[in-house]
């Protein structure tokens, strides 16, 4: 298999999330979301595994490429899941971002309202 001279062999760490569904509402497009940017993963056998963990933290290796508009790639070669990761280690949990944001954007209804 050949690669274009911006591709290179990455370990990532990051969230698995689907990003595109078919109309069964099957997922068709994944990426793997790290704090600091999105890889979407191109379709291989893993591809295939990687699916029934959305929303899973995991750590891949894969070849990543770039392309010109700067989005990111990876055909992953090998993945593992991070079970053990203590999610509530910084006291946030899903619940509290959500109610969070809707706090947040309550605030700006507000503001909004009575201008």
């Amino acid at each position: 298999m050949d690669f274009d001279d911006n591709a290179s062999e990455m370990l990532i760490s990051g969230v698995v999330m689907a990003v595109e569904w078919d109309d069964d509402d099957d997922v068709t497009e994944i990426e793997i979301s790290t704090d600091d940017d999105s890889y979407y993963v191109e379709k291989n056998a893993l591809w295939e595994e990687l699916v029934d963990f959305c929303d899973t933290q995991v750590e891949v290796t894969g070849i990543v490429t770039e392309e010109k508009d700067g989005t990111k790639q990876v055909l992953v070669t090998s993945y593992e899941t991070l079970d053990d990761i203590d999610y509530d280690e910084e006291g946030i949990e899903y619940d509290d971002v959500y109610e969070e944001w809707r706090f947040e954007n309550e605030e700006e209804e507000d503001e909004a309202r009575y201008s």
